[in-house]
């Protein structure tokens, strides 16, 4: 028997924390890489809108305008995302009505086809 007192985690490793993930309201992680320079612009824009991290970060990806340059890829996405919107009009009276996803979809769909719009009128 040993003679010294050792804590739990000395002893085998530490155990894992259990994360209540259903009490946990956003408990999905988005990461994605910036320059040195980014990070410290980024840094000073949050620090300047006085918001908490997280939040800055949800409300510019989902609240600002975004300024789109079409390519294959743009239009590919759109494109089936107009597929899958066309079959939901199609079953609508089998499925329900929309989700919130197709609705934000749709209306991104919208906000860039009038801002490609409004650039050559």
């Amino acid at each position: 028997m040993d003679k010294i007192y050792r804590r739990p985690t000395q002893l085998g490793g530490t155990p894992k924390k259990k994360k209540d993930e259903h009490a946990r309201k956003r408990n999905t992680i988005i990461n994605f890489r910036v320059t040195p320079r980014e990070k410290e612009l980024i840094e000073k824009r949050i620090e300047l809108s006085g918001l908490p991290k997280a939040e800055f970060f949800i409300e510019s990806c989902l609240y600002q305008a975004v300024l789109v340059r079409g390519n294959v890829r743009t239009f590919s996405a759109m494109k089936e995302n107009i597929r899958q919107l066309d079959e939901h009009l199609f079953a609508l009276h089998e499925r329900g009505p929309f989700t919130l996803a197709e609705v934000e979809s749709l209306q991104t769909m919208i906000d860039i086809l009038e801002s490609f719009f409004r650039r050559h009128e």
